[in-house]
């Protein structure tokens, strides 16, 4: 009897069946491990940022805002539909503690940059391996065929739950109730969960890791403008539209007021739905193809060089990216009339704001930084699929054709530089007609494309730190995510920042147009340190070694 023979007749005897070698979820654990290392830096930066900017804000409101009457003051202005299109429901203003002030101020801003990183982590993980080969050698040892989605997951949830206990940490060293800043965490990563499993979902239908990106971004800034336009119509969280969005979910949990748990459990409902459609998914498309069958070009016509190339391959995100841009500052337009309205009717805040035309301008100028600060979020992920086709070998294969380092980079970064100039300027022109429209005044549309284009320069200084890092320290391109979210907090809460603390933000140097006058000498040396960035960049492109 030979010994596979008897290898088999044993196994009969005991009962013994034969198994496959490996489960779909084989190699889970070492993925999980390898995916952790791999993010271990992004990851505690991230938490560093997030968890020290937040510290220092509600330490800044504490001492700020320490008297009754200023906190009442306070509350009259969060009140105001600007800020509740821009911060979200106001609970607790009849008593506007710390705790209140810091749910209602500080919360759906902390949710943002955490969704962000969900985003990208689930990105990176799921759909970026695939498209530059590396799943591909992973999945010729025992992994089973689930193992990498899984994996992904985890790691992107593990992620944002440490930057959650940093941030837990950070807010536990404040005069907070240890509760509700429990609960206020458990919002902030709940959102992101959301967000990064339903990342994963469009990770299955599309191919290319920036589209993913795209679809992720793009969720997240549908969630934003539902969450305001329903806060608008219905104060504290009481309109349908709040509750199409993860954002109203978590805000309507009221920490430090209201301390509800259960509008949680929409979000859990939510994370679950979205894991179970991705291992459907995952298990009905092959490998490095998505669901969604990719549209093929014209049989003819030219590409049209490296700015054609460029542009067909980030068209989507780019549109996308604009969609957004644009329909906000027309959201923002609308809401004019509103401000108008409530400044008429409250004597507290006219107090603060002053007439009528000085508070609408206030609000403008906040709400133009807002929209700078989500075009600075588009460069960053221009400038992010530019080292996705280094890392590929994309790139190394177009340079390979008489083509130049600086050619290529100057092609990816000029057309990020013109698609943010297009979509401010258009976001201007939008927010100016809506506000025409409902304030009855024309000259409003010159003014708010004024104060959009002095933004411009700001996000170019960002497109400019984005391609020095690429150019000269290509591992940390994704730094540049730190820099936008310090950009958006001091933009939006400079006030309550120490002194000094706003130096390195464009926009604390650009005049904040319509609410103050120009400033043509600050406009102009912001570019030149963009101009400066960008040429630091080409040059250290074309002296280092290619990746990929």
């Amino acid at each position: 009897m030979t010994t596979t023979a008897v290898r088999r007749a044993t196994a009969a005897r005991s009962g013994l069946r034969r198994t496959t070698p490996h489960g779909p979820l084989a190699g889970t654990g070492r993925l999980l491990r390898l995916a952790l290392r791999t993010d271990r830096w992004t990851t505690g930066i991230w938490a560093v940022a997030v968890a020290g900017m937040t510290q220092v804000s509600v330490v800044a409101l504490a001492e700020l805002y320490a008297p009754p009457g200023e906190r009442e003051a306070r509350a009259a202005l969060i009140a105001s539909p600007a800020a509740t299109a821009l911060a979200g429901p106001g609970f607790g203003l009849d008593d506007y503690t710390l705790g209140a002030m810091t749910a209602n101020e500080l919360a759906l801003w902390l949710m943002l940059p955490v969704g962000i990183m969900g985003v990208l982590a689930v990105s990176r993980h799921l759909r970026a391996p695939e498209e530059d080969g590396r799943l591909e050698i992973v999945r010729s040892q025992p992994v089973g065929r689930a193992a990498p989605v899984v994996a992904g997951l985890l790691a992107a949830a593990t992620g944002v739950l440490v930057v959650g206990a940093l941030l837990l940490v950070a807010l536990l060293t404040t005069d907070l109730d240890p509760g509700g800043s429990v609960l206020m965490v458990a919002s902030v990563v709940v959102v992101a969960l959301v967000l990064a499993s339903a990342t994963a979902v469009a990770a299955q239908l599309t191919t290319h890791a920036r589209t993913s990106s795209a679809i992720g971004m793009a969720l997240l800034g549908l969630a934003f403008v539902l969450r305001a336009v329903g806060d608008v119509q219905g104060p504290r969280s009481t309109s349908v539209w709040t509750w199409l969005s993860p954002f109203g979910w978590s805000q309507a949990t009221a920490p430090y007021t209201l301390d509800r748990w259960w509008p949680l459990a929409v979000g859990v409902a939510a994370v679950a739905v979205n894991v179970g459609v991705a291992a459907v998914l995952v298990r009905r498309r092959d490998l490095g193809t998505g669901l969604l069958p990719e549209r093929l070009g014209p049989a003819r016509g030219r590409v049209g060089g490296l700015v054609g190339l460029t542009w067909r391959r980030q068209r989507t995100s780019v549109l996308a990216w604009g969609a957004g841009v644009v329909g906000t500052g027309a959201l923002i337009g609308l809401l004019a009339s509103a401000v108008v309205d409530f400044v008429a009717e409250g004597s507290e805040l006219a107090v603060i704001l002053g007439d009528v035309d000085d508070a609408v301008a206030a609000a403008f100028g906040l709400y133009v930084v807002f929209i700078a600060v989500v075009a600075a979020a588009y460069v960053g992920t221009a400038v992010g699929a530019a080292r996705a086709e280094e890392r590929s070998g994309r790139a190394a294969g177009l340079l390979a054709l008489p083509v130049s380092r600086v050619r290529w980079l100057g092609a990816q970064v000029g057309l990020a530089a013109v698609a943010a100039t297009v979509m401010l300027l258009l976001a201007g022109v939008v927010m100016g007609a809506g506000a025409a429209s409902t304030l009855d005044d024309a000259s409003q549309v010159g003014r708010l494309l004024g104060a959009a284009a002095v933004t411009v320069p700001g996000v170019l200084l960002v497109l400019g730190v984005a391609t020095a890092l690429l150019g000269l320290l290509p591992r940390a391109t994704g730094a540049v995510w730190l820099y936008v979210a310090y950009v958006g907090t001091v933009g939006l809460f400079g006030e309550l920042l120490p002194d000094g603390v706003d130096a390195l933000s464009p926009f604390t140097h650009l005049p904040a147009l319509p609410a103050a006058p120009m400033d043509w000498p600050a406009v102009l040396l912001v570019t030149a340190v963009a101009a400066l960035l960008v040429v630091a960049g080409l040059a250290g492109a074309r002296r280092r070694d290619v990746d990929g």
